[in-house]
């Protein structure tokens, strides 16, 4: 046979072979089509329906604030589309709120929103005209008002001539480097401004003793308490004094 034959009779064998693969190909094609248009269908049906809007909300780590308080000028609810939600946007809108110090939001599946928490840490606390008001980290008082649990009161000293928020913010920055142990060891912390001393810091302790130490050292010299508090003769109450430093000075006994 010659080559020009061979040639003709092996583009007739493989006719058919190539319509396949062409039918294939315009099948993948097809599919691909329809695929995308049911897609589009199922996008647009999903946002002009219910099936879109947020359908479950959970908030987590909450202790010291309210819901209420966290979602204030934020519109969160059923009628919310779940993909017009903005999570870094929410977070750092509630980040600006006093006593919020950080929020992480999820969007879990198609409509249901995780969002955790994290507080300002509880320090001490103040009197108020309404009550016992927490003090926390950041020097700000708690923001939605007074706390009527004592519960909620106990892991922090009493704050007294604290007038200025300058004072406020430095104290609880001084304090929120203690430990939590020793933090939970001070009944009250007077700010002293006495005529012809110098301001510090006048720290009662739960087990009757009284500290005195400059306001700029409080963290540092605080955290040395209970090495001292081991070599106060037994029986012994009264004033440690921690200024450069540390001697401690017995409470004169009152005639009987």
């Amino acid at each position: 046979m010659e080559p020009s034959q061979q040639t003709v009779r092996s583009l007739e064998d493989r006719i058919p072979y190539m319509k396949k693969q062409r039918r294939k190909k315009a099948n993948r094609r097809m599919f691909s089509v329809l695929s995308l248009f049911g897609i589009l269908i199922l996008l647009v049906v999903y946002m002009q329906t219910s099936m879109s809007n947020v359908k479950e909300v959970k908030v987590s780590g909450l202790y010291w604030l309210e819901e209420t308080y966290v979602f204030q000028d934020m519109k969160l609810d059923s009628s919310t589309k779940f993909v017009s939600l903005s999570p870094n946007k929410m977070s750092e809108q509630m980040e600006k709120l006093p006593g919020v110090k950080r929020v992480e939001i999820d969007r879990s599946w198609y409509n249901k929103v995780q969002i955790t928490v994290t507080e300002e840490k509880m320090i001490a606390y103040a009197k108020a005209e309404k009550g016992d008001v927490v003090v926390l980290a950041d020097g700000s008082l708690h923001p939605t008002g007074a706390i009527t649990d004592p519960q909620k009161l106990k892991d922090g000293p009493l704050l007294r001539e604290f007038n200025t928020e300058e004072e406020l913010e430095k104290i609880a920055s001084e304090l929120e480097r203690v430990d939590d142990a020793t933090r939970a060891r001070m009944s009250e912390v007077i700010l002293s401004k006495r005529k012809d001393e110098p301001t510090r810091y006048e720290i009662f302790m739960n087990d009757g003793n009284t500290l005195l130490t400059p306001t700029l050292k409080l963290s540092e010299t605080v955290s040395k308490y209970g090495e001292i508090y081991e070599n106060i003769p037994k029986g012994e109450r009264g004033t440690v004094v921690m200024d450069g430093g540390f001697y401690f000075v017995p409470y004169k006994k009152t005639n009987e």
